[in-house]
């Protein structure tokens, strides 16, 4: 009985795995399996991919190839995807989520060597960046102490960031800008959201009546038929990952199986945290949940609190696998 096999029975055929950098992403899966790679966050279990920052994500699902984001560096996001094997020479075509710096950098490396590749980006770009010197600490200073190491920004714990963004999508020749849902592929639709509100960089909702001069901030979410329901992936969720799932189900009509990437929570107390987590389990009825990025050390613990073996760990390095 295989492993993959093994979990299925717990997770209804999703399981992660963590890869050892050894070109483990030169060849595509086998026909019939699809998977999400981890390229780039601030966690992870490896001592050889590089942390930071960030968040990217190689989607390979139905033959396609598809770049989700691409890190705050393009250095170390070029380090990180040697590392594995990818050739970005295969990658059909990128989706930007949204443009803060620590998701778009390394899309100045992809366009460098596969200049063609489609680029799917956000209508209205504001153009931002993260500050350079970036918190992300949250209301509860004692969260980080609750997980291993693997679970850690950086692997200590640390709340906050000295950002240097490097790279730009500004020569790319082949770009499309979204304001709303598009199907790119049989069973891939690209999700289109707007936040509500952004107020500050990591603080919701505005804090004074001059704070919210980025209400609006369009933001893309890539959704993946399967037979059990979407899998969703979301850069950074400054929509709210309720309102992404909730956009996402009423696009595509079906249920939402998985949801993979940053749920921005980190600004938020447990009692938020926890009434967020109901709603997506029991309201929502996603099955599976893998926070990343921006989720935060106290969004992490109380998800995985709440989903038990359905929390799937999705620092850089692990692999998300499911079937259509």
């Amino acid at each position: 009985m295989s492993l993959l096999f093994i979990l299925g029975t717990f997770l209804v055929f999703g399981v992660t795995s963590f890869l050892q950098p050894s070109r483990v992403l030169a060849a595509s899966p086998p026909a019939g399996q699809n998977r999400i790679t981890s390229l780039y966050d601030a966690i992870s279990s490896s001592q050889t991919l590089e942390k930071d920052w960030g968040y990217s994500a190689l989607v390979e699902y139905n033959g396609k190839r598809i770049l989700f984001d691409a890190g705050n560096n393009a250095d170390i996001f070029k380090r990180n995807v040697k590392k594995l094997g990818l050739d970005l020479r295969t990658i059909d075509f990128a989706v930007l989520s949204h443009p803060h710096a620590d998701h778009l950098s390394g899309f100045d490396y992809l366009v460098e060597v596969n200049p063609n590749v489609k680029l799917y980006l956000p209508a209205d770009l504001h153009n931002l960046g993260a500050p350079s010197l970036f918190k992300f600490g949250g209301p509860d200073p004692n969260a980080a102490a609750a997980l291993p190491p693997e679970e850690r920004y950086f692997d200590t714990g640390a709340t906050e960031v000295q950002l240097k963004p490097s790279g730009r999508y500004y020569k790319a020749k082949n770009v499309e800008y979204l304001r709303d849902n598009l199907t790119v592929a049989p069973g891939i639709t690209i999700i289109s959201t707007r936040s509500p509100y952004l107020g500050g960089f990591n603080g919701y909702p505005p804090k004074t009546p001059t704070e919210p001069a980025l209400v609006g901030l369009p933001e893309l979410s890539l959704a993946l038929d399967t037979s059990r329901g979407e899998v969703l992936i979301s850069g950074c969720s400054h929509t709210g990952i309720e309102a992404i799932i909730e956009a996402t189900q009423k696009a595509t009509g079906k249920s939402t199986y998985a949801a993979l990437g940053g749920f921005h929570l980190f600004p938020y107390d447990a009692t938020y945290i926890t009434a967020l987590a109901n709603k997506v389990k029991n309201d929502l009825g996603v099955r599976i949940v893998s926070p990343a990025h921006c989720t935060g050390h106290l969004g992490f613990k109380i998800f995985k609190d709440f989903y038990k073996d359905n929390y799937l760990y999705g620092g850089l390095g692990s692999q998300f696998k499911f079937s259509a």
